[in-house]
């Protein structure tokens, strides 16, 4: 489960307005379900890793996950409330504790790891983000075969992945070491006129479910039945790149 903790909000974003109502709300439908999809992965994935070796070579674990799903093997549980924090706070969920510093539009993609059409007017939402990995081993910020990493984090109005580099010098496909922080830029591609400066959005954050392989991925460590963790309201600032 999700924990959060309340800190200061950082110059430029203290003191901004609340979204308008409902806002929270379309964010948090719009990441569950995008995330409906990784849910139902995901409990593949597990009830695969539960079936023998031999069982897949004679095709009954095939059966078995139809006859399941058939049977309301897809069922989940009634959710807790959804944190709402605000920017500066700080959430755990899916082994990082992610606390986001701020929410920015720029004319360039500086050390983002996405690049705009100047000729198209296009700009590029940076969510400016401190992740500090409390698993024990390393983990890249963004996978396709796990739930609940960096490239799980949405925006209001944005369902695709962002692309995730180091603010630092614009590294990708970071890696991140077990309890060092990182500040992590993700960011997307905005058409014009999409989003302006003091734009309210809603920055949702995934949770997710650690496993370790017995079966068929045995020993390998996984994350699964991705969620909103927590959401975050904060103000779009236009700004030059740094």
């Amino acid at each position: 489960m999700g924990e959060n903790k309340a800190a200061a909000q950082p110059p430029g974003q203290a003191g901004a307005a609340a979204p308008p109502p409902g806002a929270a709300d379309d964010a948090t439908t719009s990441a569950a379900n995008a995330g409906a999809r990784a849910k139902v992965l995901g409990w593949a994935r597990r009830t695969i890793d539960l079936i023998p070796t031999s069982w897949l070579v004679t095709g009954a674990g095939a059966v078995l996950l139809a006859m399941t799903a058939a049977f309301g093997g897809l069922a989940t549980a009634p959710a807790d409330p959804i944190p709402e924090l605000a920017i500066g706070d700080t959430f755990t969920g899916s082994d990082f504790e992610f606390t986001v510093v701020g929410v920015e539009l720029w004319d360039d993609n500086g050390n983002a790891a996405v690049f705009p059409n100047e000729e198209k007017g296009e700009k590029v939402l940076v969510v400016t983000i401190d992740v500090v990995s409390t698993f024990d081993k390393p983990r890249r910020s963004s996978s396709i075969s796990n739930d609940g990493l960096l490239d799980e984090v949405r925006v209001s109005g944005f369902d695709v992945p962002p692309e995730v580099s180091l603010a630092a010098d614009g590294t990708f496909n970071v890696m991140l070491q077990p309890d060092v922080q990182a500040r992590l830029l993700l960011s997307w591609i905005v058409e014009r006129g999409e989003l302006a400066d003091d734009d309210h959005v809603t920055v949702t954050l995934p949770d997710s479910t650690h496993h370790v392989g017995q079966s068929v991925l045995r020993g390998v460590d996984y994350w699964d039945d991705l969620r909103v963790g927590a959401t975050v309201a904060a103000s779009v600032w236009a700004k030059d790149v740094p």
